[in-house]
């Protein structure tokens, strides 16, 4: 499903997280064939006993069932996350069949603080955490090239319009019904 924009909303950067995430599973699958190469290998000798060469198809399967679950399904999540950076919005996706949205407004940012570990500053990537307001944070782990990403969500929101947090108020008539067109009148003018 393609993400509907506002009008006059446009992207500005599309990114996964970083791809350190699958390095253990690209570890664990190439263990993973190098034990079900072994192990065929050893099934196939001629002098097997019958009771353990009728195990042969189901110690395959297994072996491809560990192969997927410790190195596909990971791939598939990696793939399928997304951090999205609109002039007006900052979204995260996740999900291939079953698609979850995560949506936050520039304009509801009070602030954004970046988190890095050791590794993750050898590989410029790191935690993004942005302060929504009322002691709530929303974070995007694993940012590639967070400091930059950063830096392109501070540029977007400091070029939202001034009245983004209002849109779909009128301030200069909400500014009439409390101050009267000359202004403030006081309590002892009424």
């Amino acid at each position: 499903m393609r993400l509907k924009l506002d009008p006059g909303e446009r992207v500005i950067v599309i990114t996964r997280p970083q791809a350190r995430r699958l390095f253990w599973p690209a570890v664990a699958f190439l263990l993973v064939l190098a034990a079900g190469g072994f192990g065929a290998g050893w099934l196939s000798r001629e002098d097997l006993p019958d009771w353990l060469a009728d195990w042969r198809t189901p110690l395959l399967l297994i072996g491809l069932l560990l192969a997927g679950k410790m190195s596909v399904l990971p791939l598939l999540r990696w793939l399928g996350t997304r951090y999205l950076l609109t002039n007006r919005r900052l979204i995260v996706r996740q999900g291939w069949g079953k698609r979850r949205e995560h949506q936050l407004l520039l304009a509801s940012i009070f602030g954004l603080a970046t988190e890095q570990s050791l590794l993750q500053r050898m590989l410029r990537s790191g935690h993004l955490r942005a302060d929504v307001g009322y002691g709530r944070f929303s974070v995007l782990p694993d940012v590639p090239e967070v400091v930059r990403f950063r830096s392109l969500v501070v540029k977007a929101i400091e070029d939202l319009p001034r009245t983004a947090m209002f849109d779909g108020v009128d301030m200069e008539r909400l500014h009439e019904m409390e101050y009267g067109e000359e202004g403030w009148q006081g309590d002892d003018q009424q």
